[in-house]
């Protein structure tokens, strides 16, 4: 009886060992992921701002990177490690203007892998300035 008792206890540890290496990168997944997702938001609300203001000043301007980098510094994300675009550069009253982001996020799961996601995004506005 004591060794059915000694076979349960290793096979309980067994299990419990199983299913700590299969959460453990479940969870870290959420978090990556969940992150991930948090920065893409900044992003996308920088983005969007971006292309008003861009609309306001009539395309691409050094005002409008200026106003992007201070969005994206308050967001935590480094401005140097995004590409912008603005095309076209130059729009006049009711022109769309669009501003384009694109970046990098790293990606950790203990066990599992590691790798970069890219994170994009694109809003349009209308130009308000009469030419």
């Amino acid at each position: 009886m004591t060794q059915a008792l000694r076979g349960d206890q290793g096979l309980a540890t067994l299990e419990t060992t199983f299913a700590i290496t299969m959460l453990v990168p479940l969870l870290f997944s959420v978090l990556e992921f969940g992150s991930a997702l948090e920065r893409w938001l900044a992003q996308d609300a920088a983005t969007v701002q971006a292309a008003r203001y861009a609309g306001e000043l009539g395309g691409d301007a050094p005002e409008l990177r200026a106003f992007l980098a201070e969005q994206l510094r308050v967001a935590g994300i480094d401005p140097e490690r995004v590409s912008i675009e603005v095309a076209p550069s130059r729009v006049g009253w009711r022109e769309p203007v669009r501003v384009s982001l694109s970046s990098a996020y790293p990606v950790s799961i203990p066990f599992l892998f590691s790798t970069s996601v890219p994170l994009r995004s694109s809003a349009i506005s209308r130009g308000e300035v009469n030419r």
